[in-house]
């Protein structure tokens, strides 16, 4: 999406004035533009097209006709049998299932939902089915949006929908909005360009014909000046300039992407990489919340920096394939992927990690009777956080998949946090260098917790407990001679009087700058008997009366203990805070809170050590654009560059900085080598254009306009 603020008209009429009468050459630039980006050739469609039957046809041009990508659907014109027709749309299907090899497909459930409410809701009145409409499209693609603004009847201005999405595809922005309008008061209801149709086609009043300051009054006094602002913008965050509605080309970009979604880079690249991925194993049985369990931990590292240590433990040692291979070696191979959202249910980031290993017949020997564990960790920020678990055993074809519902707390003056109570099992010194991004460790110490979030021990055994507390940063030396007081408390519920009870102080001058503390207890189990039980732990200020708690349950048994663990660590943890993929993962669960000033710090902190990181620039650039800080979004430029798989909407606010900041002819170098790799861009044409305007070049303009008008129609928005 382009922020083209440079695009001044009276400006550009005056440049282009002279002989030639190429006075009127804006005004055919913008007609053209704007039938560039509205027009639609149907030959396209009907390229490569063989003949179908019925029901294949309609799949193809009905059901997945805004979701199927374009290499898709040249693979699926090109078969010739009817099994292989079938086999190729099990595959499509499966291969955007979010839960794959799960009998249950909830993408392939909601985009037939989503055609049946386009159909029930859109078609009225549109002359055609709901689905082929400008709402309907939107609507199968993107999903309901999160709010919906309606004027029907609004004074001097037609119908009028505004539909907000958030977080809604990672090819498109965070935030935007998409208008329709009644284009002369009656029919569909049509997407609206704030370039190509203006404010001014808005309203029915002759006073705001041709005139879109006068246009921008009239809608601000019918539906209030936030419509106003999104008549010049479907961007929330584009800067404006409402006295005069000078707009730009960004908006027409973002719905470019929309009508073509499909083949957006993002959505392209991952299409492939899950067929490639599927391509490994021919079936996957996912299993739900069976032989799995999960322990999680809120820790704070010796920064003050939260993150969330987990792992992944099978029931039985015989859950996990060992293969075994011609030299007398036994391999395995697992995949674990996470995927953390909101706690609106929106997609934050997705951590996904592989491990294969081979091992020899001693360790197999040492190992057969424990069960498998994978360690790993998040660098989640203060918030509320759903996570999706799924583990998959690729040697057996199976997965285990579950959730949790994690919150990761924020001290606040005066207050004490425990975050977590973890039972473990062993505890060892850490590798040197490592400590503050190794799973469950803490205070320098790596601990290796119990198989379970509600262990099991035999009577008579020892409860040892780690946890942490945190408190607002402060001077430990304030804290000389002073004592925090703990209070351990365990029993069953169910059996009044069992409590048992231990007391303990903690000198406050242990704690770390960051407001931490590591500390534990070894609990005798010795006079306990079977049972259900629940441990609290309480750390009392005595002189605040502040207070924090944490809990954990467990059981007695009278019974052998079970299996111990073997662990393996989350690869490449070091090489992913090398390369600021942790702070980016930091950065995105910022952005998703609204947070954007902290989310730009560890943009900032990611991109400085990986300048190929293009979420990272695509987040700063948005950022710093959206405060009219061009001088900032120039300086990244000018450290950081640009990639190939930059993202045209970067690339274009990055080249408007530039002009903005007098340097029109590095913003055409910029879009000009952007389009070496990305030819088929309709839109940067046509942006380019307008810089060529810009600086008094019209030699080539006229080509470039009709270059993007091309393309833009050789690539139709609907069948």
């Amino acid at each position: 999406m382009v922020r083209l603020h440079s695009i001044r008209l009276r400006k550009n009429v005056n440049v282009m004035r002279g002989p030639g009468d190429i006075h009127d050459f804006a005004r055919r630039t913008v007609v053209l533009i704007a039938a560039a980006l509205f027009a639609f050739s149907g030959t396209a469609w009907g390229q490569k097209r063989q003949k179908l039957e019925k029901n294949y046809r309609d799949w193809l041009e009905h059901d997945v006709v805004y979701i199927i990508t374009k290499d898709e659907r040249d693979d699926f014109l090109k078969l010739a049998t009817n099994d292989a027709r079938d086999k190729f749309i099990e595959t499509f299907w499966e291969i955007r299932n979010p839960s794959p090899g799960s009998p249950a497909n909830s993408y392939k459930d909601e985009i037939y939902q989503r055609i049946a409410f386009a159909d029930a809701r859109f078609g009225i009145g549109s002359g055609m089915e709901g689905w082929r409409t400008d709402r309907g499209h939107t609507y199968v693609t993107l999903g309901p949006p999160q709010q919906k603004q309606v004027f029907r009847n609004s004074a001097n201005l037609y119908p009028i929908e505004i539909w907000f999405y958030s977080g809604a595809n990672p090819a498109l922005p965070p935030f935007f909005y998409v208008m329709f309008y009644q284009r002369e008061g009656s029919g569909d209801y049509r997407f609206y360009s704030p370039y190509t149709d203006g404010p001014d086609k808005l309203t029915t009043g002759v006073e705001g014909i041709n005139s879109r300051p006068a246009a921008l009054r009239m809608i601000g006094n019918s539906a209030g000046p936030e419509v106003a602002r999104i008549a010049l913008t479907l961007l929330p965050d584009e800067p404006v300039d409402e006295t005069t509605g000078i707009v730009s080309l960004q908006s027409d970009i973002l719905l470019n992407s929309i009508k073509n979604l499909a083949n957006m880079p993002a959505n392209r690249d991952d299409i492939v990489r899950r067929r490639a991925n599927r391509e490994s194993v021919t079936s996957r049985l996912v299993l739900e919340g069976r032989n799995l369990d999960i322990v999680t931990f809120p820790a704070r590292d010796s920064r003050g920096l939260t993150r969330l240590d987990y792992a992944l433990r099978l029931h039985s040692p015989s859950d996990l394939t060992m293969t075994e291979e011609k030299d007398g070696h036994y391999s395995y191979s697992v995949e674990v992927r996470v995927r953390v959202f909101s706690s609106e249910n929106k997609l934050i980031f997705t951590q996904q990690k592989s491990v294969a290993d081979s091992i020899d017949k001693k360790r197999l020997d040492t190992i057969k009777d424990k069960v498998f564990g994978y360690e790993g960790t998040l660098p989640l920020p203060p918030g509320k956080y759903h996570l999706d678990f799924q583990f998959t055993d690729w040697s057996k074809k199976s997965a285990f998949h579950t959730a949790r519902e994690i919150s990761i707390p924020a001290p606040v003056k005066d207050s004490l946090v425990v975050p977590g109570v973890l039972s473990f099992l062993s505890a060892e010194p850490s590798e040197a260098g490592l400590a503050d991004l190794l799973p469950f460790t803490i205070g320098g110490v790596r601990f290796t917790p119990l198989p379970s979030s509600a262990p099991t021990f035999v009577q008579g055994a020892n409860l040892q407990v780690v946890y942490q507390i945190w408190t607002p940063p402060s001077d430990p030396r304030e804290s000389l001679g002073k004592k925090f007081e703990v209070e351990y408390v365990f029993g069953r519920p169910a059996a009044p009087g069992s409590a048992t009870k231990v007391r303990d102080e903690i000198n406050r001058e242990q704690f770390d700058a960051a407001g931490s503390l590591v500390t534990g207890k070894k609990l005798s189990l010795d006079q306990q008997s079977s049972g259900t039980y629940i441990l609290n732990v309480t750390v009392s200020n005595p002189e605040t009366r502040q207070t924090g708690f944490g809990t954990m349950n467990f059981r007695i048994l009278d019974a052998p203990a079970g299996p111990e663990p073997w662990d393996v660590l989350e690869p490449g943890i070091a090489e992913d805070a090398e390369k600021g993929i942790l702070d980016q993962q930091r950065g995105l669960c910022y952005w998703a809170f609204g947070q954007f000033d902290e989310a730009r710090v560890w943009f900032r902190r990611s991109l400085q050590l990986d300048h190929s990181n293009d979420v990272a620039r695509a987040r700063l650039v948005d950022a710093y654009f959206s405060k009219k800080d061009f001088a900032a979004v120039v300086s990244l430029f000018s450290d950081a560059g640009v990639t190939e798989t930059t993202d045209s909407e970067t690339l274009l606010r990055i080249a408007t900085s530039l002009e903005k900041k007098g340097n029109a002819h590095q913003a055409i170098s910029v879009i000009e080598n952007a389009l070496s790799s990305r030819p088929d861009e309709g839109p940067l044409y046509l942006a380019l254009a307008q810089f060529y305007i810009e600086i008094g070049n019209l030699s080539k303009v006229a080509d470039l306009v009709q270059k993007g008008k091309s393309l833009l129609v050789a690539a139709p928005s609907k069948p």
